[in-house]
């Protein structure tokens, strides 16, 4: 639970596995994956700047896996010892109807990389919103976890792509994660990538006004910016236009907000992709080895050393690119409690 800026506890709840309801299971969590963008905003006492965001004490994450421990009398979709992916925040356990958010984990994913889909789903649902078509450019910028798993999948779905990096580290990472190229930060002439061409779609993950900058330099005319990032987040107002002519008029360019897909639970025929759908088609991709997030992870915590990632965190460390927190000690526990 975060109470506050920088006050991270780890509180205790009693549960009795005697008042499961008959519809619901109960999750021991394995991995939860660190959202360096939401989960640092947070411990930095950011916030309420994300609109409808719960102020402190709140919950923090939403990206766990999990082994299904129990099920009450009347579940048919889980069985006890299946893995599963949920919506969940940093937690040892949880419980959940089975009807929820709760995504069968295909046989062969690893338990830590799965903990980040829920980041890996965001990349899709920009390329989505987009109205991307196979094969065409897309240019990712902001190399944290986001941008990183956005490269992997965007690849996985049959871009060309190339990222732009502050950071030898992350260029690096960002070749391994199947950046075909990678420019750095004021190299100018940014119009001149994919051969002149431009780029077809740009993924801005970051928060920055220069981020912004280049976003709209590496879409070509008639491109598509889609922005999973808070532009000027924790800055001073920019000291340009960012709705430049330049941008709008000259280059036609279309710009729209991404991440979120309708969590309702339909046909395809009605909604082909709603949130369960593209975390399992993200899911799916691990499964198939076409999205490998293992170069990305560079640090793996036991849950009670938590802190230790949020603070990296907030030191903006390169070589710091994604975190997963290990809960399997707290369901050992469990166990023996039992």
């Amino acid at each position: 639970m975060m109470y506050g800026a920088g006050d991270l506890r780890i509180d205790e709840e009693l549960f009795d596995l005697g008042t499961l309801g008959a519809t619901e299971i109960f999750v021991k969590t394995e991995f939860s994956g660190l959202s360096t963008g939401t989960d640092l905003g947070n411990f930095e006492g950011r916030s309420t700047e994300v609109p409808g965001a719960p102020d402190y004490p709140r919950p923090v994450g939403y990206s766990n896996v999990g082994i299904v421990a129990a099920v009450g009398q009347d579940v048919s979709k889980f069985r006890v010892g299946d893995r599963v992916f949920g919506v969940k925040a940093h937690r040892s356990a949880y419980v959940a109807k089975e009807d929820e958010f709760v995504i069968p984990v295909p046989a062969g994913v690893a338990a830590d990389q799965a903990s980040l889909g829920y980041l890996v789903h965001l990349g899709v649902v920009s390329l989505r919103q987009a109205h991307y078509q196979a094969g065409e450019n897309v240019a990712v910028v902001g190399l944290g976890i986001i941008g990183l798993a956005t490269i992997s999948v965007a690849r996985a779905m049959g871009a060309r792509v190339i990222a732009v990096s502050n950071s030898e580290q992350r260029a690096e990472l960002a070749r391994r994660m199947g950046a075909l190229d990678v420019l750095m930060t004021g190299d100018g002439n940014l119009s001149s990538v994919f051969g002149g061409v431009g780029a077809d779609i740009v993924v801005n993950t970051a928060n920055s006004w220069g981020a912004w900058q280049d976003s709209m330099e590496l879409a070509r005319y008639c491109g598509r910016v889609t922005v999973l990032g808070f532009p000027g987040r924790a800055q001073e107002p920019p000291p340009f236009n960012p709705l430049d002519a330049r941008w709008l008029y000259a280059k036609q360019l279309s710009i729209n907000g991404s991440g979120f897909l309708p969590k309702v639970d339909c046909s395809p025929s009605e909604i082909r992709f709603n949130l369960r759908r593209n975390l399992q088609y993200v899911l799916d991709l691990m499964a198939q080895g076409s999205v490998d997030l293992a170069p990305a992870i560079s640090h793996r915590f036991p849950y009670q050393r938590m802190r230790e990632a949020y603070e990296l965190a907030a030191q903006r460390a390169k070589d710091f690119s994604a975190a997963v927190f290990d809960w399997r000690e707290a369901s050992t526990a469990f166990q023996r409690q039992c």
